[in-house]
């Protein structure tokens, strides 16, 4: 427990030194959710402090809101996975915030260095983000709403179709092998499922927690099965964490037996776990 908490305050400490002006704070949390931060992991708070690529896992049932200073938020509706940055940050020039799986719910303030808002799931970019946008994904289907806004649907699968701009009160359906089609309204199935917390539009809390000092509480080692899902993630997302959990795959021997079982869907980690099969150069030399 003691190697957690130093792990997390570290952590916790390099991220917020380059970017304070951007910190996030859980504004709303009704329900339960828990936060990976490095290498270890911590159930969010009302008041907490977020950081650049926490990655944010929401509960059944749970309704969880994020806001930053410049008026920017976003919403997590049930069973939710986000890694979480501000709409105008990169990662290798690709959008920072990066929904896994789930309901997002995402408010684009203006931002006064005419940095443009985007956000990333699986195989899609959505750019030139504007007011209110609600996406739902799942392993197969992305559904994106321009309720309140605009947006650009970006196709980054390896038989691309090009991009598909959204206007206000604008629906999409895609996903893997379907193309995309647009709808002058969202789709009845859509409604029906929107969480109940999405339909109204919330004022801002910012203020009401920003001179709070909520810390997280209990940090505990993070558990393999939680870190799966983005271990597995598709291969543009998933690289980030070989560095990121490379000592924890050498120390913790439970960690690394699962990453060893499951090796096929995540090869990029053979060169962590066995050395051995690569030449002086890199080169692969045994490959059974």
């Amino acid at each position: 427990m003691f190697s957690c908490v130093i792990a997390l305050g570290l952590f916790a400490g390099i991220r917020t030194a380059g970017a304070a002006k951007l910190t996030a704070i859980v504004t709303i949390l009704q329900g339960s959710a828990t936060v990976i931060r490095a290498v270890s992991e911590f159930g969010a708070l009302e008041g907490v402090r977020l950081l650049p690529d926490d990655l944010i896992r929401t509960d059944k049932d749970t309704f969880l809101r994020i806001e930053y200073e410049d008026e920017t938020w976003i919403e997590l509706g049930p069973e939710t996975q986000l890694e979480l940055g501000h709409p105008t940050d990169k990662r290798a020039n690709r959008p920072a915030l990066y929904l896994l799986t789930g309901w997002l719910k995402l408010g684009c303030a203006k931002s006064d260095s005419g940095a443009k808002n985007s956000l990333a799931s699986t195989g899609m970019d959505l750019s030139d983000l504007s007011g209110t946008l609600i996406i739902r994904t799942t392993d197969s289907t992305h559904m994106i709403f321009a309720e309140q806004g605009t947006a650009r649907w970006i196709d980054r699968a390896p038989h691309a179709t090009g991009s598909v701009t959204l206007n206000r009160g604008e629906f999409l359906v895609t996903g893997e092998g379907k193309s995309p089609k647009l709808q002058s309204r969202p789709a009845p199935d859509f409604v029906s499922s929107l969480p109940f917390a999405f339909r109204d539009s919330l004022p801002i809390r910012y203020a009401l927690f920003a001179q709070r000092n909520v810390v997280a509480k209990d940090p505990r080692a993070l558990a393999y099965s939680d870190a799966e899902p983005w271990i597995d993630a598709e291969p543009s997302i998933r690289r980030q964490f070989v560095v990121l959990w490379r000592r924890k795959a050498t120390e913790d021997q439970a960690f690394r037996a699962s990453l060893d079982r499951n090796l096929p869907l995540h090869p990029e980690w053979r060169r962590v776990l066995h050395p051995e099969d690569y030449d002086a150069d890199g080169t692969l030399i045994r490959n059974d």
